[in-house]
């Protein structure tokens, strides 16, 4: 992905004051407080385009009507907040056109939670934890971000038959950087994940992408996955993917303990 726009880029200590403040807010005072800009929060000198206001209101515009869609401000439907999670991470992923470094940056994470959606995180995560609201790499816009970047814009892509992959499976593969962060494994994962889903039962998705995501990790400290060619690769997954289905039938064969 090749972005040209820059973002404002929120100092950490007015994203500590803000965060603060939205410790005592709720989420319908918190719609009140979103603002286009912050004296504390500017792009990058160079490297790109400075984004307009114009584009940020259209992100926040999109954004909340994707939270709309989901249920905001009650909880989706069966408490499934894949309902907001995967489209918002497709939506911004397409419209921001960000460039790469700035999606690095924990300062404009920061600045499009607390100043630009300051009701989205709270609503999202209503424990309002630091590392949902400050720009950190768990940050409730910024994960949603990186999981398009590294599985493709489409969150909602699955085989007819299934359904997307769910908040613990994209954590078994988003929240380990050996497999996340590179977009050719994470979406040969999920597709193995797919294909063994094909070739016969599998008694629990979730428990099979988690000891997958483990013997994964322990096959790439000895084979380099990013050297292998698509059809190896594909391979490769589909007999890890196997073998953790198998270990989920029979606990007593031997591999790593998850």
């Amino acid at each position: 992905m090749t972005g040209r726009l820059l973002y404002p880029r929120l100092s950490e200590g007015a994203a500590r004051s803000l965060y603060l403040e939205l410790q005592e807010a709720d989420v319908g005072d918190a719609v009140g407080l979103s603002r286009l800009s912050h004296e504390s929060a500017h792009p990058a000198p160079t490297g790109g385009t400075p984004v307009g206001e114009t584009k940020l209101a259209g992100i926040r515009d999109g954004v909340r009507a994707v939270a709309t869609a989901a249920g905001f401000p009650s909880t989706p439907r069966h408490g499934d907040w894949g309902q907001f999670d995967r489209p918002c991470g497709t939506f911004l992923f397409r419209e921001m056109d960000i460039v790469p470094a700035d999606a690095a940056v924990e300062g404009v994470w920061s600045f499009l939670t607390l100043v630009l959606l300051p009701e989205i995180g709270i609503w999202r995560f209503d424990s309002r934890a630091e590392e949902r609201l400050l720009g950190k790499q768990r940050n409730v816009l910024r994960r949603d971000w990186w999981r398009a970047w590294a599985l493709g814009p489409d969150l909602d892509a699955a085989p007819e038959g299934t359904v997307p992959l769910g908040e613990d499976e994209f954590v078994q593969i988003m929240e380990r950087p050996s497999l996340g962060g590179d977009p050719r494994v994470a979406r040969a994962i999920r597709d193995a994940c797919f294909r063994c889903l094909e070739r016969g039962k599998v008694t629990s998705r979730m428990f099979l992408m988690r000891r997958a995501a483990l013997l994964t990790r322990a096959t790439k400290s000895m084979i380099a996955l990013e050297a292998l060619s698509d059809a190896e690769l594909c391979s490769l997954l589909d007999q890890v993917m196997e073998d953790a289905r198998l270990d989920l039938e029979t606990p007593s064969r031997t591999g790593p303990s998850s």
